[in-house]
């Protein structure tokens, strides 16, 4: 009987599930997994510390009101106050693309036509040169004041956008001092800055252009000087000669009448 019991046993324990299992756990896996977790945790704790110190700094600058800066207005010409040069002073504030304004207020410049055929060919050239000096000038001219009133114009929208960027800069909310925010802002200024630039670069190319203008002007009038003078040591003493012999000679044949 109890070898029955015994075998009986047997099977049963041999027959039912085993529910306990034996954890096998590999150190060098849990050692780099403790790391893991612990640089996590410590790059955590540093965005945590910056972000407290950013929110710290943001409540420390208070109001920014103290740093707003006025705006300078362009000025613009009064043409009713100078009735003689309205024409030009009002394309200088709306613009004067084909020069129409300008030459109502500049001097006729009257053409030579045929008449310089007839010159020698030393004497034309003078005379074309001197023509070529005036035409470059009008140009220089009219174009230039064109440009300056479309700066003029240009500088409303430039300084629009410049008081946005004074609003957004000087405001006191979170948001617009997100990283994403300034770094937005800070393109944004760049690419105003490289219009002003631009602008600045046309103005200072026209004031170039008449400084050359009036550069070849006095070139011009050094060069007919010195042409002069030359002609008068190169020929002086024959036409003071001639001169002298011709008065000496109407004084000869002069009678009392």
């Amino acid at each position: 009987m109890g070898r029955v019991l015994l075998t009986a046993t047997g099977f049963v324990l041999i027959a039912s599930p085993t529910f306990a299992q034996v954890v096998v756990i590999d150190p060098a896996n849990l050692y780099q997994a403790i790391l893991i977790a612990e640089r996590t945790l410590s790059e955590y704790n540093t965005l945590v510390q910056q972000y407290a110190t950013i929110v710290r700094m943001s409540r420390s600058l208070g109001s920014l009101d103290r740093y707003r800066t006025p705006a300078i207005a362009i000025t613009g010409h009064d043409p009713g106050r100078w009735p003689y040069g309205e024409p030009w002073l009002r394309g200088l504030n709306s613009g004067d693309a084909r020069g129409s304004l300008y030459e109502q207020t500049a001097r006729r410049l009257e053409r030579p036509g045929a008449e310089l055929n007839s010159l020698p060919a030393s004497a034309r050239k003078a005379i074309e040169n001197a023509y070529a000096t005036v035409e470059i000038t009008d140009s220089v001219a009219e174009i230039a004041g064109h440009q300056v009133a479309l700066v003029r114009g240009y500088n409303g929208m430039l300084q629009m956008l410049v008081q946005e960027f004074e609003n957004d800069v000087l405001n006191t909310l979170p948001r617009y001092h997100e990283m994403t925010a300034v770094l937005d802002k800070v393109a944004a200024g760049e690419l105003v800055a490289r219009r002003q630039d631009m602008a600045t670069n046309q103005l200072l190319s026209h004031a170039l252009e008449q400084l050359l203008a009036r550069g070849k002007r006095m070139r011009d009038t050094e060069a007919a000087t010195m042409n002069m003078r030359l002609i008068g040591m190169r020929d002086g003493r024959t036409a003071g000669a001639n001169l002298i012999q011709g008065a000496a000679d109407d004084l000869r044949t002069w009678r009392q009448p």
